[in-house]
């Protein structure tokens, strides 16, 4: 006799703080990989394996979250079952990390929305009323973990670092699948040519080993971008789904169209050191490392390390080819119901997603960086410069800041100082958070001024004439060292310089150098080109 259906919904609120709970790129990539798999393969055996639970039907399983459908004599078995899951998964992670569940019954009476909903609302109270973290039993005298100082020491690194289980595990489990995990999605994709490259034996030796390389790499050395990104209104439209089927095809099209958006993207900024590379293979000697890494991907969030001078372009990249992809995707659906629904709510588009990017030198605290990259993606999606009001939600934009100080991550606090956003001043410094238009005409400005010879000196100037906090001051030195530019029939600065700023009006304002004007408000665009000037190949 066939057992009563039953909705179970899972989140895992701690991911972050376990996967970036270290400043070491070896254990977060011991994190990210262990939890992909454990959200991936591990949640579903683990509802699979128990003897109780007749049938289980993985509707997503991706990026910390999941559905299933299970089938089980009452929901006192699903609970046992989901419990020894939750057991399971923090003692693979040094408890660490705690999944919270919700289980809902599935029946005629109510649609499969509204048992969704209620399994959602368990979800929530049990992660309200969870604790923010595992206590610990500690003796008076204990070593600190090396890694996380709140966790006791137990285990030795081969290294002769003392870490906490959870740290241990994750380092060990760096070393291990260095060559594999997310990585390894990456090189089968590259792998996907008439040539077959790069081979499995090849692809630890392209990863880098730490952030530094990676900034090694930047024509800005020693810089390093960190690209947070994330799905614009994903809620929203997770909680119009209505049936089994739907949930499953908004999880292939979204987790699909990232991955591919983001090894695709990766591809095309790393496709010179890739083609030097490709002419090295069967010579003798190491060849060059891929300056890039993929620290967190799935669902729809995507975090990835790169050289500063790239981190623009991969951002600009993955976001448009992320809602291209995705558009790509719901057009080629079978089930002709998910389909009209995705076409009729997303007006015939894609999805998208915002990002934002964090540019700091690679030694600098890597957790200082995260945060600004996270504050950065939450300004993309939350606010509008001109009106300092929310942005429409499906909007794709992207953020942008470069750590010039130790309180450069205090990203609100700089722009209201710093850039005047957000005050009462109707003189704002910057255009950003900006459109994936504006961002392509933000590059094409900065390779105009590249193209005359700007010199840096002269960019200095105009970045702290932009940044000037009288506007009249402002108009009266960025005219100063407009006038002392070179002008020539060849190359001239003095034209590079207008046409860079004119070409980011918006349409709305008109252009009265070296500002844009709407009514009594005034914006600058200056600061954007010069801290844009080093962040585009």
């Amino acid at each position: 006799m066939a057992g009563e259906s039953f909705v179970i919904v899972i989140d895992t609120p701690s991911i972050k703080k376990y996967v970036f709970g270290s400043d070491l790129l070896n254990e977060v990539r011991g994190a990210s990989a262990r939890l992909d798999h454990l959200n991936r393969v591990e949640m579903e055996k683990c509802l699979t394996n128990h003897r109780n639970i007749e049938h289980v039907d993985a509707i997503y399983a991706n990026g910390g979250s999941a559905q299933f459908i299970v089938q089980a004599d009452g929901a006192a078995e699903v609970r046992v079952a989901c419990t020894n899951m939750v057991r399971s998964i923090s003692e693979q992670t040094g408890g660490e990390v705690g999944i919270v569940y919700g289980v809902a019954p599935l029946n005629d009476k109510v649609s499969y929305t509204e048992t969704v909903q209620m399994a959602h609302f368990q979800l929530r109270c049990q992660r309200e009323f969870a604790t923010c973290h595992r206590s610990t039993s500690l003796i008076p005298i204990m070593m600190e973990c090396g890694s996380a100082p709140h966790l006791p020491a137990g285990h030795t690194d081969p290294n002769g670092d003392m870490l906490s289980k959870a740290s241990y595990d994750k380092r060990q489990h760096g070393r291990e699948i260095r060559h594999h995990g997310l990585w390894e999605g990456w090189m089968q994709y590259l792998a996907k040519t008439p040539d077959a490259w790069p081979e499995e034996k090849d692809w630890r030796e392209l990863r880098c080993e730490d952030l530094t390389q990676i900034g090694d790499r930047s024509t800005w050395r020693n810089y390093i971008g960190i690209v947070y990104a994330d799905g614009n209104a994903m809620g929203k439209i997770v909680q119009e789904l209505d049936q089994p089927e739907t949930f499953r095809q908004f999880s292939y099209i979204v987790d699909g169209s990232i991955r591919e958006a983001c090894f695709s993207a990766l591809s095309e900024i790393s496709e010179p050191e890739i083609n030097e590379i490709r002419e090295t293979v069967g010579q003798k000697g190491p060849f060059s490392r891929l300056a890039a890494d993929i620290l967190l991907l799935g669902g729809d969030d995507l975090l990835v390390a790169l050289p500063a001078n790239r981190a623009l372009d991969f951002a600009l990249k993955v976001t448009n080819k992320f809602e291209s992809f995705t558009k790509d995707r719901i057009d080629a659906l079978q089930d002709q119901t998910a389909k009209r629904f995705f076409q009729e709510r997303l007006n015939d588009q894609g999805f998208t997603i915002s990002c934002g990017v964090a540019i700091a030198k690679s030694n600098y605290p890597f957790y200082l960086a995260l945060d600004l990259a996270e504050q950065l993606l939450k300004n993309a999606k939350r606010r509008d410069i001109r009106t300092s009001q929310p942005t429409e939600q499906s909007a794709a934009r992207i953020d942008f800041h470069v750590v010039s100080g130790a309180n450069s991550y205090a990203l609100e606090q700089v722009r209201k100082d710093t850039y005047q956003v957000w005050t009462d001043s109707a003189t704002p410094r910057t255009l950003r958070p900006l459109s994936c238009v504006q961002l392509g005409q933000l590059r094409i400005s900065v390779q105009n001024l590249r193209s005359a010879g700007f010199p840096h000196s002269k960019l200095h100037e105009l970045h702290e004439a932009a940044l000037s906090p009288h506007w009249i001051q402002t108009s009266l030195r960025i005219q100063e060292i407009f006038a002392r530019c070179q002008h020539s029939q060849d190359r001239s600065q003095r034209r590079a310089l207008w046409e860079s700023i004119d070409d980011l009006c918006p349409e709305e304002y008109r252009f009265e150098f070296p500002w844009f004007r709407q009514d009594d408000q005034r914006i600058l665009c200056v600061a954007d080109l010069v801290d844009a000037y080093r962040l585009f190949s």
